[in-house]
């Protein structure tokens, strides 16, 4: 995780802020860390960093954390928690959609929305959208154009919360809306293993810390299948294509804990689906995953052709033509 330097500590002792976001300072590229600075009650302000995305102008959020000092930029509050939450003030509403991440609303625009409908704007925004054509410069069109950019603000906001309750960073929440959109809440419901195959960045030990929250139990084959194709990435990053069955259920059950028995029955059930291949040579099972057996079985063919094709080479003085070689 990014930290521009590193920080001295200020205050052990863990406190809770709550305030408007005013300013955002930092927000790295990866958003894995952000820098922003918050207005609490009372008008004062402080800087705050945390190891998530940057929040958005105007959202109130709820920060656990310590306060330190910074070598460079002086005190800061660290939070190691961020919840947010939808504005409710004027100005604070006012921020949110000047922020540039409404589609279709700028600083102006803005202005004029908040003028019309208050502390309901958004509430118009959702539920009564065609009232945004009450405000001047606001046609049918950029009001479908507002409503949308909203809704998909909202969705990434709710499986953003939905993460940090479940013990996960909410930093995954743009790459996992990104691949699911709307139907991002109920895959990370009904199967988080899913997102440990198809979602970048996102593991099995990432999925299996959802599922625990959710209550999965430790034995599902759901959780079984993603341990053991699990083990098959991690022996591949060591660079082994297969690696004996029995071996494989000695350290699936070992990192599930589970027993033997259940990693045999998934086990026989994912051969069977071609989820992985078995291979029986000299005695012994091998169990690859899909990759490595088709990128194996395609490199034996293609050897086999080159040999084939291969034609004797006729030189009387091989010894010669390498030297000039």
């Amino acid at each position: 995780m990014m930290q521009l330097q590193q920080d001295l500590d200020f205050n052990n002792k863990e406190e809770r802020l709550t305030g408007i976001v005013d300013h955002i300072i930092f927000s790295a590229a990866n958003d894995e860390f952000s820098v922003f600075r918050l207005r609490l009650q009372g008008q004062s302000k402080c800087t705050a960093t945390v190891n998530l995305p940057a929040p958005l102008l105007g959202q109130e959020v709820q920060l656990s954390g310590t306060w330190v000092i910074h070598p460079r930029f002086g005190r800061q509050f660290r939070a190691v928690q961020m919840h947010v939450s939808t504005p409710t003030t004027a100005h604070g509403i006012e921020r949110f959609l000047s922020s540039s991440v409404i589609e279709g609303i700028g600083p102006a625009m803005a202005r004029r929305i908040v003028e019309r409908f208050g502390i309901d704007t958004l509430k118009v925004i959702e539920s009564t959208p065609r009232r945004l054509t009450e405000v001047t410069g606001i046609g049918p069109k950029t009001a479908e154009k507002i409503t949308a950019s909203y809704l998909r603000q909202s969705e990434l906001r709710d499986i953003m919360l939905w993460l940090e309750e479940h013990g996960v960073t909410g930093s995954y929440a743009a790459r996992i809306f990104k691949k699911y959109g709307s139907l991002s809440l109920r895959v990370m419901e009904t199967n988080p293993y899913q997102l440990a195959q198809e979602v970048d960045g996102i593991g099995f030990i990432t999925a299996d810390t959802i599922a625990a929250a959710c209550g999965w139990e430790k034995n599902s084959t759901e959780r079984i299948a993603a341990g053991i194709l699990f083990e098959l990435a991690q022996i591949a990053s060591n660079g082994h294509c297969c690696i004996p069955e029995a071996l494989l259920i000695e350290h699936t059950a070992k990192r599930l804990g589970v027993e033997h028995v259940d990693i045999m029955d998934v086990l026989r059930r994912e051969v069977k689906m071609h989820r992985v291949y078995a291979v029986d040579e000299m005695g012994e099972r091998l169990i690859y995953s899909p990759q490595l057996y088709h990128a194996e079985v395609e490199t034996a063919d293609l050897l086999r052709m080159l040999k084939h094709k291969a034609e004797p080479i006729h030189v009387h003085d091989p010894a010669a033509l390498v030297s000039k070689w």
